[in-house]
């Protein structure tokens, strides 16, 4: 039985969905959209959707695919289904969506049905629709449970690892797990609260194993022995999919913490007081491999990442400040993968109590690359070293997604976030926000950002005109970068591309005082490819509080208010890395914030010192 929908893009609207119930009408159109089905239907009841964009013009649909998304009857189970719609005409707009039995489980009204559209990483969502299955009261047969389909391929591909490897399990889990690990994080982005349960888990092993027996992969012996290997190793890595953490420890990349590290985190822990604003604070990683030190493993970085995670449920933001990868692989794909795998163990390698949010340093870029080419040293004439572009990190990070509710401009690399019960606005800002369109002679960018560091006019414009504006009187406002806030010697002048340029940081830093002082000016620069033009006005929100702007870059610890409020440097998390202050075994930094006596409070961690500074 076939049955239509109709929607169009942009113009269609309706009213919010009341908590008690699920009935939708469209507020512009007397055509309600809404299906039937029945309990058991299995491929009998198909819908054609037709899709318009605010104008009445089919939306083409080429290259695009549709996802069905739903929450059963009940609210329990959920449906994630890209494997039932056909594109049927695609200058038209139109697809065929074919419900499968596992949808008609549970009698009753869905929480909530719609179709998502797919087209080159971009998201197009209808509206909603009403959705309800009428009961079978002669065959009830159906478990219920979630049916996610991407999860559901990965699954039945256990099997093929099994004949690929040849008998090796270790080496087949080890890449299961990988792509179960990558799975579950785009599900995590991409649906809040997915819960797939161990018990369909093990369900599904059950089918599997029958489906082994019967293929005659190996011999029965052989599969007992080895079943109850994949029976551990699966219930190990997925224990954790009722929560947002989609690996274990045998999944981490980096080490394990060790007893010592554990006595010394332990007594740290038992310091910090909850009651107050905790920001935890940890800069240049440099994971995957340190350049210019010896004797440096690639997952020393990352190790001191897991131990700030093991703070994860006392404090209420981790932030992981910039160089979070040391960028100077010969391997693009190395360098991609490297920051893969960084932002997967920042984001989802603790239970999330605490926000987490990256920042962008100038190692992240790959650039180091670059200016090593240009320096003429590079490993074979035909090589041109590809960089990391800051949509690329937004992306690894998952920014566009705003997994703890910051507030973002076009889901980019700076951020802020109140905390109300706090009484904290904490700022994130891109200190290397280069113009990366414009290009050298010889096709890269022109502005390498492991020497060009700075800031331009549509950050600054958010900085002045949103991100300090509206913030509350009696509330304290933070911001964290990579570098620091105190101006350089060539920050004007970009002729030298070995040097270290930190462009428009005076003008932020006017901007900053502005804001302190409830001040208004026009502030502005003419560095070419850099001009700047910013408004400010704080003379009607008054003065504010800022207690301090918190840096790595330099991996040494130092502190200044020549710029008008406290810039606080933080101690690197790698070894010493040639600067004389720097640090030889490295560390982060936890900063508590007492209202009360108006003082910003450091706990050092590893190398890293206890420290107070007064705002």
């Amino acid at each position: 039985m076939s049955m239509y929908l109709k929607f169009r893009i942009g113009k269609d609207k309706r009213k919010l969905v009341p908590i008690n119930g699920f009935e939708l009408k469209d507020a512009d159109s007397n055509n309600p959209q809404w299906l039937q089905g029945r309990q058991n239907e299995d491929g009998g009841r198909q819908v054609f959707v037709e899709l318009e964009d605010e104008n009445g013009a089919p939306v083409n649909l080429t290259g695009a695919s549709a996802v069905f998304k739903g929450v059963l009857p009940g609210g329990q189970y959920k449906i994630w289904d890209h494997k039932s719609s056909t594109i049927i005409d695609a200058q038209a707009g139109r697809f065929r969506y074919t419900f499968p039995k596992r949808a008609m489980a549970i009698a009753g009204s869905y929480k909530q049905a719609y179709f998502e559209i797919l087209r080159e990483g971009t998201k197009l969502a209808t509206l909603e629709f009403n959705f309800e299955v009428l009961a079978d009261l002669v065959e009830e047969n159906i478990i219920p449970s979630d049916y996610i389909t991407p999860f559901e391929d990965l699954y039945g591909k256990l099997k093929e690892y099994l004949v690929k490897f040849n008998g090796d399990f270790d080496a087949a889990m080890a890449q299961w797990k990988k792509d179960v690990a990558n799975l579950i994080t785009e599900l995590n982005a991409d649906i809040s609260g997915i819960n797939l349960t161990i018990t369909e888990i093990q369900t599904q092993l059950a089918g599997l194993e029958e489906k082994i027996k019967a293929d005659g992969l190996l011999t029965q012996a052989e599969f007992d022995a080895q079943i109850k290997i994949v029976n551990k190793n699966i219930a190990d890595a997925l224990a954790k999919l009722e929560h947002p953490v989609p690996v274990d420890a045998s999944i981490i990349i980096g080490g394990p913490i060790s007893a010592d590290e554990k006595n010394a985190l332990d007594k740290l822990r038992s310091t910090v007081d909850t009651s107050k604003f905790n920001l935890l604070f940890l800069n240049d990683p440099h994971y995957g491999m340190q350049s210019d030190l010896t004797n440096y493993g690639p997952r020393y970085g990352i190790n001191h990442l897991n131990t700030a995670l093991y703070l994860d449920d006392l404090v209420n933001v981790i932030v992981t400040g910039g160089d979070n990868i040391d960028g100077h692989l010969d391997s693009y794909a190395g360098l991609m993968s490297d920051e893969k795998n960084y932002a997967l163990e920042f984001i989802y390698g603790s239970p999330n109590h605490a926000d987490k949010f990256a920042l962008r340093g100038n190692h992240d870029d790959g650039t180091l690359r670059l200016r090593n080419y240009r320096k003429g040293i590079q490993p074979s004439p035909d090589y041109f070293p590809k960089t990391i572009s800051r949509d690329e990190f937004n992306s690894h990070f998952q920014n566009g997604q705003l997994l703890f509710g910051e507030q973002r401009q076009e889901g980019g690399s700076y951020l802020y976030k109140d905390y109300p019960d706090f009484k904290v606005r904490l700022i994130g800002l891109d200190s290397n926000d280069t113009p990366e369109d414009i290009k050298a002679s010889d096709g890269g960018v022109k502005y390498s950002g492991i020497n060009y560091m700075g800031y331009r006019q549509k950050q600054l414009d958010w900085l002045a005109n949103i991100a300090l504006q509206n913030v509350p009187e009696d509330y304290v406002t933070i911001i964290v970068a990579h570098v620091q806030a105190t101006p350089g010697q060539y920050d004007d002048d970009l002729t030298d591309p070995m040097q270290s340029h930190y462009t428009n940081q005076k003008q932020v830093n006017q901007i900053i005082n502005d804001f302190k002082n409830g001040q208004s000016s026009v502030i502005t620069n003419n560095v070419k490819d850099w001009e700047i033009n910013v408004k400010t006005n704080f003379v009607q929100q008054g003065k504010r509080d800022m207690a301090a702007w918190i840096h790595g870059h330099l991996h040494y610890e130092e502190s200044t208010t020549s710029n008008g409020f406290n810039d606080i440097s933080c101690i690197s998390s790698i070894p010493y890395t040639g600067f004389d202050n720097g640090s030889k075994n490295g560390g982060w930094s936890l900063f508590t914030l007492d209202r009360d006596s108006r003082k910003l409070k450091i706990t050092g961690y590893g190398m890293a010192t206890n420290r107070n500074f007064s705002y």
